[in-house]
């Protein structure tokens, strides 16, 4: 609704009934009314304004992924008739927003992004009685089929007629002020997050209908004082994380299967006793309960896992069954244990489960071989002092990190019984020159130190002695050469059509590496860190780069990419700060996010007539950029007078010192860092530019000459770091902003 005698005015740029972008100027009026024949509201149209009250049109239909996120200072929406979808976050942290009224034709929201996640101040949520999707009741709002409660407020009250199944993901989260809430009987399930850092919640009662709290359901809820547990079979990882007002006793029924990692960690739990329906306590579980004196373990646990207790300084009994053949590493490290009843043959205690105990130089043990830590056929952790380690026969299972950061081990002997070697079971064992799997081993062989899965025709782990096999190899493995860092040049034989995540990541010492001809893959990270590689040159048939692929490859100067590459992925690229070059062929379709960020020596950048997906690339924000080119016949990008631009949105993406932003209307909007440290000097924007971004010129301290259009909205806080501007054109209702910026600028008005 809007306010009577309120002035209301609009700031943005629409271009096909869409409003892409807001920028309110520093003294305009904070009350806005979207223009009547719009009818979607893009992605971030509004993010962070300073807007208090909106206004929509009635011809709008949807509003976009985090169009208002963190408008702090939004307090009315009413949402029209007519509006058929709510993006992702479309309201999240507007912490003033008290109400909310949604139409009976809004169909589609995201419930795992919900609108009005972090909207704390809310109040009052309401849904028109016609809406065929959605309803609002007791400040609710809750999707009609599934019975979810979608959002919720610090006065909602949770219908109790039986038609509410479960509290979705995020409902309640960060809801400050909320004191209480009744969960009815029928929800059977609490969403992950779904009272996430309600700081005023002091008790919820569930009902016997609810079987499954998701991760972090109740996470964070300090002031929580109870909790009932009795019928609930499912209590995922950091369910009462930081509840440290919980001082109570816990009883976990016979029926709760799962008790997931840091369960209770950090609360403040007096007592625990657990059913006969956990085998396993998980690590982090109960770690840091510093009120925690007393808990009873059932028969037929089996594992304690890592760090379980640990830091439960008041815990002075613990009844351990028999059944507990694994304790992990300072599972009760720091505990005040006074008495403690160990299981008769157990298959490992950790040489530290009880380091800092009053007890712990009498209650130590091993396996019966003490330089392995098992579990079960599995080594889970090597405590040997040997160089040349042989691992026993009858073991199946190389767990991950079970040979982690070893400095003196120099070869290994894999017995003909591992049928499973977990990628990152060597890592960092720098010293690490052999490797030999035995004779009848049917699923590995060793081959020139690498150990290959013969069946999947996968190299799963290498060292810094390795060379990898010239043939039965079609995949490197995730992670087969993590920091070995002794590696210099690596040659990549034809037939293997895929690297790995991680498979070469942080191996320093990598100068070169050959990539063959048919490779169709880079996985993520998988030379991130490669700190002295210098080139990477592809040959046909390559047509994805994974994220992180070559992040911070420093020396990188030289990169070749191929025709039929389609994706370059997120930070592929970045802080790669040689690179001069990037020349994209035809194919290239999508450059993810950052993904040449932070290449500051690049000159050149070519794009192909394919490429439809690359804002945020990185193609910002470069000081030595000297040329943009976009080819001939891309529908979505043009690089007119040396500078790329959005067709769609008509906004300047990037600029150079050469730019001559074209005229015509082309462009409405100078983006972010467009020309962020460029070396302009001199730069003349167009009639038809109706915004700049405030970050669009900064770190442009050599701009000297400035002209500016009639059609710009506001200059201000644009030309901040333009510290050396001499002189200017522009509309005379600019002069006092450059003249606050610097008195002696020449300021000529071009007011007709």
């Amino acid at each position: 609704m809007a306010k009577k005698n309120t002035a209301y005015d609009f700031y943005g740029i629409i271009e096909d009934n869409v409003v892409l972008g807001h920028r309110t100027p520093v003294k305009g009026n904070r009350n806005i009314a979207v223009p009547e024949g719009v009818e979607k509201i893009w992605t971030r149209a509004f993010e962070s304004e300073g807007c208090e009250s909106v206004i929509f049109p009635s011809t709008l239909k949807s509003v976009g992924k985090e169009a208002f996120n963190h408008c702090y200072s939004l307090k009315e929406v009413t949402i029209p008739e007519g509006v058929e979808e709510l993006g992702a976050w479309a309201f999240n942290h507007c912490s003033s927003l008290e109400k909310i009224h949604l139409p009976a034709s809004l169909i589609k929201l995201d419930k795992k992004y919900q609108p009005f996640n972090n909207c704390y101040g809310l109040t009052e949520i309401s849904v028109d009685v016609n809406n065929p999707v959605f309803r609002a009741e007791g400040n609710c709002l809750i999707e009609r089929a599934t019975g979810t409660v979608i959002s919720g407020c610090r006065n909602s009250v949770i219908p109790d007629d039986g038609s509410i199944r479960e509290i979705g993901e995020g409902a309640f989260c960060r809801q400050y002020y909320l004191k209480e809430i009744n969960i009815p009987e029928g929800v059977k399930s609490i969403g992950k997050y779904a009272f996430l850092n309600c700081r005023s919640l002091k008790e919820i009662v569930l009902p016997v209908s609810v079987k499954k709290l998701n991760i972090s359901a109740f996470d964070g809820c300090d002031k929580l004082e109870k909790i009932n547990l009795e019928h609930v079979e499912r209590i995922e990882k950091n369910a009462f994380s930081a509840c440290k007002n919980l001082q109570c006793e816990i009883l976990i029924s016979d029926c709760t299967s799962k008790l997931g990692k840091g369960a209770f960690e950090l609360s403040g739990i007096t007592s625990i006793t657990i059913g006969r329906g956990i085998t396993e306590i998980e690590s982090a579980t109960f770690r840091s309960c510093y009120n925690l004196k007393k808990v009873v373990m059932p028969e037929g646990l089996t594992k304690i896992e890592k760090y379980a207790f640990c830091h439960d300084e008041k815990l002075t009994v613990a009844v351990i069954p028999a059944s507990v053949k694994y304790i992990g590493d300072a599972a009760f490290w720091g505990c005040a244990l006074k008495d403690v009843i160990l299981p008769p043959d157990p298959d490992f205690i950790s040489k530290d489960a009880f380091s800092g105990c009053t007890l712990a130089t009498k209650i130590a043990r091993s396996t019966s071989n003490p330089d392995f830590e098992m579990d079960g056929a599995s080594v889970c952790k090597y405590r040997g002092k040997a160089v040349n380690v042989v691992i026993p026969d009858g073991v199946t299972a190389i767990k991950a990190k079970a040979f982690k950061g070893n400095k003196k081990i120099e070869s290994v002997v894999i017995p003909s019984s591992v049928t499973a070697i977990a990628a990152s079971a060597f890592e960092r064992c720098e010293k690490l020159c052999s490797i030999t799997v035995e004779e009848g081993n049917k699923k590995y062989r060793s081959a020139n130190n690498c150990i290959v899965d013969f069946k999947n025709k996968t190299l799963v782990l290498g060292c810094n002695n390795s060379v990898i096999p010239e043939s039965g190899i079609e995949k490197i493995g995730n992670g087969a050469f993590y920091k070995c860092e002794k590696l210099e040049d690596v040659m990549i034989p034809s037939g293997v059509k895929k690297i790995g995540n991680k498979a070469f990541d942080s191996c320093t010492g990598i100068k070169t590496v050959t990539f063959p001809e048919g490779l169709e893959s880079v996985g993520d990270s998988a030379f991130n860190e490669c700190l002295n590689l210098e080139a990477a040159v592809f040959g046909s048939g390559l047509k994805d780069i994974g994220d992180f692929a070559f992040y911070k490859c420093e020396k990188l100067a030289e990169l070749k990419m191929p025709q039929g590459l389609k994706r370059v992925g997120c930070s592929a690229f970045e802080y790669c700060k040689k690179l001069e070059v990037l020349d994209f062929p035809e194919g290239v379709e999508d450059i993810d996010y950052l993904a040449f960020y932070n290449c500051d020596e690049v000159k050149k950048i070519s794009l192909p007539s394919t490429a439809k997906s690359f804002y945020n690339a990185g193609f910002r924000n470069k000081p030595k950029l000297e040329k943009i080119t976009v080819a001939e016949g891309n529908r979505d990008y043009k690089s007119d007078g040396n500078c790329l631009i959005s067709l769609k949105e008509k906004e300047l993406w990037a600029g150079c010192p050469t730019t001559v932003i074209p005229s015509g209307g082309l462009v409405r909007r100078i983006s972010s860092d467009a020309f962020a440290h460029s070396k302009i000097e001199s730069l003349v924007i167009p009639e038809g530019v109706e915004i700049i971004v405030s970050t669009a010129f900064e770190g442009c301290k050599e701009l000297k000459r400035l002209t500016l259009p009639q059609s710009l909205r506001s200059p201000d806080g644009c030309f901040d770091d333009s510290v050396h501007l001499e002189t200017v054109e522009a509309p005379e209702r600019f002069r006092s902003y450059f003249m606050k910026l610097n008195p002696k600028i020449k300021f000529t008005a071009t007011d007709k």
